[in-house]
């Protein structure tokens, strides 16, 4: 007893002291991993903050500050502060509109800082008049201040307003930004806290409990730099009451596990001797030939093994007597036939399953010749193949063939093994069936099920490609792709049920209105293809053909019975005569039916050397294009864009250009839209637009302060993808993409305005200014243009080439006068020849490109160009 209390105290102690260290080193490893944890999470919450108020001042600072500069500009305004009659009728709707935002406010004053016209903001009856408003009537410029009424701090600026006729300010524009309207905007926790300042902060002695940092924003208005100076704050209260509760609940959970062990302790010493006394119970049990499953130590130490040895000795006695037992009972109930032969293959022993397959009893059976039961010809495996894999390997599985006693054939999956002595000696082969025939039922089912379309019974894709495999020796057919018109409506109005029994009727009006021996098969939806045997010449039966795609009347039962008329349009194509390929077939066909499509439907399209030329050329570029942008060969070429009044170049449109030497020149609307069906568009415009900021250094080298256009395809919007690109390219800049244009086909982009207009001005951001290129196409253009941030329009090319025709000049002078009030610049495309030119300067269009002036031409040609191009004297 002495001993077993030594022992558990030696126990307590090891397990104690491991315990101890452990709880202490865990504690502090986690306190420590906790305080960094809360300064390393705060500066990323910091960083996080500050892009956040970066970008919500950008926006609402210039959009308040652009709108102060549009009053201070505006002839309503300093007409008012000239005139003392009438003024309130015009300028308070004014202050109005320009006071709904929430987050800003204006007001007028004179040119000695009086309110002129005062708004119904109650911020200005409280102030009176900041030091930035007589800094601004001392030297007509613009301000700022910070103000702070009650608990809100505001972004006073005084913006001078100046007109034609003095040079001196007649009067001030007050902007009040409320700042902390604009912060609550973006929800930060309560506990932070944003300081302003027009100077920078000043570093005070540091407050252990707080986390400061503080940064300068920017912004650029009227060609002057302006500052704002925010500080932030956070305590670190929460994050440390956090830290201390997780040390608590640690320090309690470590208590309770004290407990836990010293529990354990007083256990292990008593388990101990009662598995000594089982031990010795366990060996006189074996040595008498008793056992008990309950013996049986899991624990799996020392004595354990020991235990767990003996009890394996009692059990292998006996489980030797049952074996056999088993081993019988199995033979006889099992489910699979079985078959034991000798060493001369013969039939030793059957099993019931066996002789209930085969027909056969089982004295039939015994001391016979096993060969009998197999099939002797080409349907099954011989049985010298199968003894021959059994005398080198040992065993064969497989499938084989049976004869039953009535000569019936019966498909089943065998398996024989050899079987062997102590010494490893053949003793003869055990056998083993598996009757598979509702198996092989089951597959032929499967494959019929599997190439028949289980709406109309016709073959389905699967089964038209089994018969076309057959189909294509030494035969002349023609393929036919048939597609019901307009079948969507019948959906639509019907329903999908209704819809479904329309394609049945069709599948059962073709089948019956097709020249005879002929293959039908439903391909998908309201798609069909059919295979015909062409027997005479091929205009007769191209007319013969024609008489199939009338118009069709099937039934609809929707609230009662309804007559539907349908018409059909196809495409077809000639085996062999237009191609050996099916492949190439099936996708001239197609051409075909989309050619019918396109001429008005309700027609069959035969395939013409045209159509094969643009499938030929469509496939080919679309397999080279991969090849093309990944080897690079696809590269930018540079239009000049001029001033018209003096032909000077004032920047380039970047186009690509792709020559192959088998295809020649490739349009962009050839590999373009290819482009974007097949995922390739990003690479290929990451490529482009990194060879164009490379090529910009030498450009403006030759071209100084010329812009530079980007074309990218609308998709890449999706997903910001074109941001991404944009944004690497604009870090490896020192001036961002200062000097680039994005051009976009505005109709094209299927965003929300909410996700364009907010993408477009990230990428502003980033330095490239914005243009709609073909304006003018689109319905949609003057709906959206008034939100969308753009500089600029691009006049499309379709007016310019049009310009003899009155309405064309109208639209032209409109879109003119539309950017005119929207402060936007114009270029007008395709300007190719005198006329055009001069029109357009008459209408007050400043800026052209096209190939009057230049086409688009390579680096090393466009680095020849003069400065000006084809310059023109306007009287």
């Amino acid at each position: 007893m002495d001993q077993l209390k030594s022992l558990k105290a030696q126990i307590s102690h090891d397990v104690f002291r491991l315990f101890g260290a452990y709880v202490l080193g865990v504690t502090s490893l986690c306190m420590l991993l906790a305080i960094y944890g809360i300064f390393f999470y705060q500066q990323e919450e910091f960083k996080h903050y500050k892009a956040l108020i970066a970008t919500r001042l950008s926006s609402e600072i210039s959009n308040s500050f652009r709108q102060a500069n549009d009053l201070a500009h505006s002839t309503e305004v300093w007409t008012g502060l000239t005139d003392s009659e009438g003024r309130g009728t015009y300028l308070l709707p004014l202050l109005e509109k320009a006071n709904e935002s929430k987050l800003y406010k204006f007001n007028l004053l004179d040119y000695l800082g009086r309110f002129f016209i005062q708004s119904d903001s109650s911020l200005s009856l409280l102030l009176d008049g900041p030091n930035n408003i007589q800094k601004t009537i001392e030297d007509s410029q613009t301000h700022l201040d910070l103000i702070k009424i009650g608990q809100s701090e505001y972004l006073s600026a005084s913006v001078p307003v100046t007109a034609s006729f003095t040079d001196s300010t007649i009067g001030i524009v007050w902007l009040q930004l409320d700042l902390d309207k604009v912060m609550g905007t973006l929800n930060f926790p309560d506990e932070l806290k944003v300081n302003y300042s027009l100077t920078p902060f000043v570093d005070s002695a540091s407050d252990l409990s707080k986390h400061s940092e503080a940064f300068k924003f920017e912004w650029d208005y009227a060609g002057k730099n302006y500052a704002l100076h925010i500080q932030l704050q956070q305590s670190y209260l929460s994050a440390f009451l956090f830290v201390m509760t997780g040390l608590a609940v640690s320090l309690v959970s470590g208590g309770l596990l004290f407990i836990g062990l010293k529990r354990w302790t007083q256990l292990f010493s008593e388990r101990t001797t009662r598995r000594l006394d089982d031990l010795v119970q366990l060996a006189a049990d074996t040595v008498e030939g008793r056992g008990d499953d309950s013996l049986i130590d899991n624990t799996g130490d020392e004595l354990a093994q020991v235990s767990n040895a003996l009890h394996s000795m009692l059990q292998k006695q006996r489980l030797a007597a049952q074996k056999q037992a088993i081993f019988s009972r199995v033979f006889e109930t099992a489910a699979e036939a079985i078959l034991i032969t000798n060493k001369q293959g013969l039939v030793v022993d059957v099993n019931a399953a066996l002789t209930d397959m085969t027909g056969y009893t089982k004295d039939e059976l015994i001391n016979q010749a096993a060969g009998r039961l197999y099939i002797q010809d080409e349907k099954g495996v011989d049985l010298p193949i199968i003894a021959e894999s059994v005398r080198q390997h040992g065993a064969w599985r497989g499938e084989t063939y049976f004869l039953s006693k009535q000569q019936t054939q019966l498909p089943v999956l065998l398996s024989v093994s050899t079987l062997l002595d102590n010494n490893g000696k053949s003793q003869g082969h055990v056998s083993v069936f598996a009757d598979i025939r509702a198996i092989r039922e089951a597959e032929q089912k499967l494959q019929d099920l599997l190439h028949e379309d289980q709406l109309t019974g016709l073959p389905n894709y699967r089964g038209f490609l089994k018969y076309i495999q057959q189909k294509v020796k030494g035969s002349s057919f023609a393929i036919l792709f048939i597609d019901l018109d307009n079948f969507k409506n019948i959906n639509d109005t019907f329903g999908h049920d209704q819809g479904d029994e329309v394609i049945r009727q069709i599948a059962q009006y073709l089948k019956a209105t097709l020249p005879t021996d002929n293959f039908l098969c439903r391909r998908s939806g309201d798609e069909f293809i059919a295979v015909l045997d062409v027997h005479e010449p091929i205009a007769d039966f191209q007319n013969k053909l024609k008489q199939i795609f009338n118009p069709a009347v099937f039934t609809v039962h929707h609230f009662d019975t309804v007559q539907v008329t349908a018409t059909f349009s196809a495409g077809a194509a000639l085996f062999p005569d237009h191609s050996e390929s099916i492949h190439q077939l099936l996708i001239y066909a197609d051409t075909a039916l989309l050619s019918a499509k396109e001429s008005g439907r309700n027609q069959i399209q035969w395939l013409n050397p045209k159509m094969m030329a643009a499938t030929t050329r469509k496939t080919k570029v679309d397999a080279k294009l991969a090849v093309a942008i990944g080897e690079g060969r696809i590269h930018p070429h540079y239009q000049p864009e001029v001033d018209l009044l003096t032909g000077k170049i004032i920047g380039f449109e970047a186009l690509a250009r792709w020559h192959d030497e088998e295809l020649g020149m490739v349009s962009p609307a050839e590999f373009i839209p290819l482009a974007e069906q097949s995922g390739t568009i990003d690479p290929l415009t990451q490529h482009l637009f990194t060879q164009v900021v490379q090529d910009s250094h030498t450009i403006r080298a030759h071209f100084p302060n010329a812009t530079i256009a980007l074309n990218s395809s609308p998709q890449l919007m999706c997903g910001k993808r074109l941001l991404a690109i944009l944004s690497h390219l604009a870090s490896e800049q020192n001036n961002g993409l200062e000097g680039f244009v994005l051009e976009m086909t505005e109709s094209d982009c299927t965003l929300s305005e909410q996700e364009l207009v907010g993408q477009l001005q990230a990428i502003m951001g980033l330095g490239a200014r914005i243009a709609i290129d073909d304006f003018g196409k689109s319905y949609s253009s003057l709906f959206r243009l008034a939100s969308m941030p753009i500089q600029k329009l691009k006049i499309d090319m379709s007016f310019i080439a049009g310009m003899e025709r009155e309405e064309n000049i109208k639209i032209i002078s409109g879109i003119l006068a539309l950017a005119q009030s929207l402060s936007l610049e114009v270029t007008a495309e395709g300007v190719e020849n005198r006329f055009q030119q001069q029109t357009l300067i008459s209408l007050g269009c400043q800026q052209a490109q096209g190939y009057f002036y230049s086409k688009p031409l390579k680096l090393q040609d466009l680095l020849a160009l003069p400065t000006h191009l084809v310059p023109t004297s306007v009287a």
